[in-house]
């Protein structure tokens, strides 16, 4: 189990963990899903799942490397709709990578009181 110690300038670790458990559970085995907008937002890009607080709430914010000159290298959940919580906010991000990552926005993992565990089994 890993504990959701989520820090600040940790933000590769966060998306380590939801790319480790995507693979653990077997759902990085397929081809890379289709990149819709923008185009460069594929598995092999992904940078760095930022979890950050604004005045009204939490939002999440996915980085990209790889970009085009004159592209933005993020996406992320509406700035003008935060989240209540930093964990919500996670979660929401969390599903933007799967997303990306495997074409669903289904977690990996599941979260126990305050930890988020993911099992696997490989035979």
């Amino acid at each position: 189990m890993i504990p959701y110690t989520e820090k600040p300038g940790d933000d590769f670790g966060v998306m380590n963990f939801v790319l480790r458990a995507l693979y653990a559970t077997g759902r990085l085995t397929g081809p890379q899903p289709e990149a819709s907008d923008p185009p460069f937002a594929t598995r092999n890009n992904l940078l760095g799942l930022y979890i950050d607080e604004r005045p009204n709430g939490w939002v999440a914010n996915i980085t990209f490397k790889h970009v085009p000159p004159g592209m933005p290298n993020c996406v992320g959940t509406p700035e003008r709709t935060p989240f209540p919580d930093r964990r919500t906010a996670f979660l929401a991000g969390a599903a933007l990578v799967c997303e990306i990552a495997t074409g669903s926005r289904e977690l990996p993992f599941l979260i126990v009181g305050d930890r988020l565990v993911y099992t696997a089994y490989r035979a």
